[in-house]
């Protein structure tokens, strides 16, 4: 296995209007503008997402023409971004479905969870993603059904990352003000980076042989943000 680097990163809220102002829309998109430079800067072999990219499964135009300069820069520097849906860019419906699924179609993310196997491979890594289900009912319902019509098959010689947005029922992980939607036994074995979104809280450490790693949000998204850190893990 060659050295490699990825961006994780998650919660970034694109297109909310905190407070309803237009100025903390921006700050939303100022925000991940910021992560896109930086990642420039890194050269990673990828970029992960876990969830929630936008605030809305359809968000305005001018959020969605911003979101699509950055990633046409993501793309041009061949930094390929691999995603998840979260709580709230999740398909409200079969109809309606998720914005996540024209940007891929446009070749300017990767949404695991519609593609054959949902996954994604390189020559070092190998990348798993779930959607999200929403409520704790429907994920204990509907996980184990994703991912026996979408088997999992991390790879021993590969560096093997799952990428999830959910809060688990784990104490040193869990928000005091969210519900925890998943057992950790419901979780495949077998990888070795568990990519998390929806804690807005960053942390890190050991879960089922490997890395259980949040990388927080990158923007204040509620009070309780307020004083956490901000930002994104770059993983080397």
């Amino acid at each position: 296995m060659k050295p490699f680097s990825f961006v994780h990163v998650a919660d970034l809220h694109l297109g909310y209007a905190q407070y309803n102002l237009d100025v903390r829309r921006e700050d939303f998109n100022a925000a991940f503008r910021e992560v896109v430079d930086k990642t420039l800067e890194l050269k990673p072999d990828f970029m992960l997402i876990a969830g929630d990219l936008f605030q809305q499964a359809r968000p305005s135009n001018t959020t969605l023409e911003n979101a699509i300069t950055s990633f046409r820069r993501l793309r041009d520097a061949g930094i390929p971004v691999l995603t998840v849906d979260g709580s709230h860019d999740s398909a409200p419906n079969v109809i309606t479905g998720t914005i996540l699924n024209p940007l891929d179609s446009a070749g300017l993310i990767r949404y695991l969870p519609r593609h054959e196997g949902a996954c994604w491979r390189n020559e070092n890594c190998y990348v798993y993603g779930v959607p999200n289900f929403r409520t704790k009912r429907r994920t204990e319902e509907q996980l184990p059904i994703f991912l026996e019509q979408n088997k999992p098959t991390p790879n021993p010689s590969l560096f093997n990352i799952f990428l999830f947005h959910m809060a688990l029922d784990i104490p040193s992980v869990s928000h005091p003000q969210m519900e925890a939607e998943a057992r950790p036994e419901l979780f495949p074995e077998d990888f070795n980076y568990y990519a998390g979104g929806h804690v807005h809280i960053p942390s890190a450490g050991k879960f089922k042989g490997g890395l259980l790693v949040y990388s927080g949000c990158t923007e204040t998204v509620s009070y309780e943000d307020a004083k956490l850190e901000k930002g994104f893990y770059h993983v080397e």
